[in-house]
């Protein structure tokens, strides 16, 4: 595997709720979150170019100045808002403080599920060469940075994990020097298989119960082709058991590399990695 990869920490910080209408939390919180995330060794920084319309990697670039080299970005390309939510998205600084005063006087986020239910709703894909590039270019503007550690494609179909055009065009980002690994978040296991075809591929996010069927054969094929996983959706997947465990239980598998947690409390981060820093041979620092 490239040795770039260990610069992967064992837990990662998920930051899909960062700028989304349904979470609360001021701005400047989410970016303590990510700074507090460094200096826990949570190097791992994990994001797309739709997650709170762009507002996610907006404040991970504000939040990493100084400090980009420290941290291993992974963003995402391949979906886009219609013109409609594009059109909303100046309102979203008035609209995000009514549903949080929703919420705490009902007790619930109902408003805000109903916001990102019409959210996703309302997103359309483009795999084509084009809007990869052009993807990419506005997302290394919000992130503040000229390259990207880890750039997926973001849930396509098979077919467009296994069209060869778009390979070529993921290649050709790598050879530029704006992408150091590319790959594709796969939403199961027809996904991923797909995405093995991929030429060049280093690097896939894959649910925690497409992780978990691995045989043997599947593990030592990953190793053998320097390909890194991150494992998400870990805790939704392992409802027996608690947050700890899961992360516990995700990390020990021999073929995850790093682990995707999407928290927006800086203590709940912190717990998880203490549990972590316990276990016997942990990378993760005590």
């Amino acid at each position: 595997m490239d040795k770039d990869l260990d610069r992967m920490s064992p837990i990662a910080l998920g930051c899909a709720r960062i700028g989304s209408f349904n979470n609360p939390r001021p701005l400047v919180e989410s970016r303590r979150l990510i700074v507090g995330a460094l200096d826990l060794g949570v190097t791992t920084i994990d994001t797309s170019d739709i997650y709170g319309q762009g507002d996610s990697e907006i404040q991970i670039g504000k939040a990493l100045a100084g400090r980009r080299d420290q941290a291993f970005i992974v963003t995402k390309t391949g979906r886009r808002f219609s013109a409609r939510m594009r059109l909303l998205r100046p309102l979203k600084p008035f609209v995000r403080p009514l549903l949080a005063a929703r919420g705490r006087r009902t007790g619930k986020a109902t408003a805000g599920n109903r916001v990102t239910r019409h959210r996703e709703s309302e997103l359309t894909m483009d795999w084509t060469p084009a809007a990869m590039v052009q993807g990419l270019e506005a997302s290394l503007r919000r992130l503040r940075s000229d390259y990207v550690d880890g750039f997926l494609l973001h849930s396509p179909d098979a077919g467009v994990a296994a069209d060869p055009e778009v390979a070529r065009s993921l290649c050709g980002l790598r050879q530029q020097g704006k992408v150091r690994h590319f790959g594709v978040s796969c939403d199961d296991r027809e996904n991923f298989e797909a995405a093995l075809t991929m030429p060049g591929i280093s690097l896939v996010q894959l649910p925690w119960d497409v992780v978990f069927g691995f045989d043997n054969a599947m593990i030592e094929l990953l190793r053998s082709r320097g390909i890194a996983v991150m494992a998400r959706e870990i805790i939704r997947l392992q409802p027996a058991l608690s947050p700890a465990q899961a992360v516990l239980a995700a990390s020990a598998h021999p073929a995850v590399r790093s682990t995707l947690v999407g928290t927006t409390r800086l203590d709940h981060l912190e717990s998880l990695v203490s549990a972590l820093a316990r276990v016997p041979g942990s990378q993760v620092p005590a």
